[in-house]
Parts: C-alpha cells; sequence; structure tokens
C-alpha cells in the first residue's frame, strides 16, 4: 500500500515544486535564502498508467538550496541546487548532487503599479544543468538530462485576502529525454493572523515521449513518458525578522512511468 515516511522536518515558506517562478518578484535589492527538505516512500509504480505493486520500498530524500536576488523593479535571478539520496529494496543506495538551475525572469506588468485592471505578468528564461547521477535506476535521482526552461507567470490579487497565481512552463531537455509542459494553478489565502497563509494549488506535466517502462526498458528508462497531477495544500509563516517557515503536501492524482507516492516537505528561508 502506498505510504509516507517520517521527514526530518527543517522548515520555511513552503515552496509548490513545480512553480518555476513567481510573477511577484523580490523587491528591488531583496535575497532570499531558502532550505526545503522532500521526502517520500512507495511500494508502488506506474507502469505506463497502471499502479503496479513493487514488491519493496522506493523511498527518496532530497535537499534543496534555492537563492533569489531582485536586481530591480522589474529583473530577478534565481538559482536551485541541491542533494539528493534514494533506495530501492536492498540496492545500494543512490546519493549524489541533484540538477542545478539557474534563471532570470523580467516582469511586464506590475498590477500595483498599473492601475488597469490587469494581472502581475512575468516571464522566466532558465538553464537547467543535470546532475553527474546514474540515470537508468528505477530509483534515479533525475532523468540525468540538461535543456532550456522558459514560463510565463500570472498572478492576481483580488482582495486583501485572496491571490491566485498561474505558471507554464515549457522544459526541453537534451540526450533523448522527454521535453514536457508544465501548469500549475494556485489560491493563495491569507489568514486575519499576521503572516499566516494557505495554498492550495493543482500542478503538473506533459510529456512527449512515446515510450512506457516494459521489461526490455534498459538505458532508456530516463526517456519514458512520464506523466503526472498533483494536488497541492501549503501553509506558511513569515516572521518580522525575514524568516519564514512552512509545509506542503503534494497527493498525487494520476501518473505514467513514475513512482506511485505522495510527498511533504518542509522548508526554512530567509529574506533580507
Amino acid at each position: 500500500m502506498k505510504k509516507l515516511c517520517a521527514i526530518v522536518m527543517l522548515a520555511g515558506v513552503s515552496q509548490l515544486a513545480l512553480a518555476d517562478g513567481s510573477p511577484w518578484l523580490p523587491s528591488d535589492g531583496t535575497t532570499r535564502l531558502g532550505i526545503d527538505v522532500t521526502r517520500g516512500s512507495t511500494d508502488e509504480f506506474f507502469i505506463g498508467d497502471v499502479s503496479t505493486p513493487l514488491g519493496n520500498d522506493l523511498e527518496g530524500t532530497f535537499l534543496w538550496l534555492t537563492a533569489s536576488y531582485g536586481y530591480d523593479d522589474i529583473w530577478a535571478f534565481d538559482l536551485r541546487t541541491g542533494y539528493a539520496s534514494s533506495q530501492f529494496a536492498n540496492d545500494p543506495e543512490q546519493e549524489d548532487i541533484t540538477d542545478t538551475s539557474i534563471g532570470v525572469s523580467y516582469q511586464f506588468i506590475n498590477e500595483f503599479e498599473a492601475d488597469n485592471g490587469f494581472p502581475t505578468i512575468s516571464a522566466r528564461i532558465g538553464y537547467t544543468a543535470g546532475g553527474d547521477y546514474e540515470e537508468t535506476l528505477l530509483e534515479s535521482l533525475g532523468d540525468g538530462a540538461s535543456g532550456l526552461d522558459a514560463s510565463l507567470l500570472v498572478g492576481k490579487s483580488l482582495s486583501p485576502a485572496f491571490a491566485v497565481f498561474g505558471d507554464l512552463s515549457y522544459r526541453q531537455r537534451d540526450g533523448g529525454v522527454a521535453n514536457g509542459i508544465k501548469y500549475l494553478l494556485s489560491v493563495f489565502y491569507t489568514s486575519p493572523i499576521a503572516g499566516l497563509g494557505f495554498q492550495v494549488a493543482a500542478a503538473g506535466i506533459r510529456t512527449d515521449s512515446d515510450i512506457n517502462i516494459d521489461p526490455d526498458i534498459g538505458d532508456r528508462f530516463a526517456q519514458t513518458d512520464r506523466d503526472s497531477d498533483l494536488l497541492i495544500f501549503g501553509a506558511n509563516y513569515g516572521f518580522a525578522n525575514g524568516i519564514g517557515l512552512g509545509f506542503s503536501y503534494s497527493s498525487l492524482l494520476s501518473g505514467k512511468n513514475i513512482a506511485d507516492t505522495d510527498i511533504a516537505t518542509f522548508s526554512l528561508s530567509y529574506s533580507y
């Protein structure tokens, strides 16, 4: 049966993992540093689009290090890297540096500066460098591929309490790994308690491969068609000194050639 393992708590502003950025860029001269810890475990895997028992547990832990910097009112830069480990049954544990991404964002419209009813609209261009891990295993830490990412980010504050956010991204990868389109639609709620907020989102990815996992998959494992749909719940708390704590829980609704597992993330961030 699918299950979620215990998670080490590091805390922070909860990050929706599939979002490549935010339309609301950091303020001019503001730096944000973050640590995100994600852990999940399952004994089921989608072979094609059929969830199939593995017979043993597949476990993974990701430690992400993130940084962003607001260069001015319309430009921002970001960096994400980290370390991960995973294990399946009695196989040797996989441990290595994760994929590393860098990006630059440009804000076309700021809803708070332009009184025309338009939402905040930004775009992000990034580059992801694949990690140097083994990518042909069930417990691989990623697909080991490098490539470009392009995102359109749109957000709108509906009231002092509610805001909505959308992210549509195109992911290009080398090495025969499938390109993909990622989406995220989110609603934010700012509670009456100062600093406390909540988030609900639907997210997912569609790739353009026609390869499914089969007994003869061999070294094409990273090239399989990997689709997913997630429902994500998050909560965060921001302190007046710039420290943020958060938690998010991602529930997998459907998948294809991926682990059938829910994921929880604890985060810690500091802005100055």
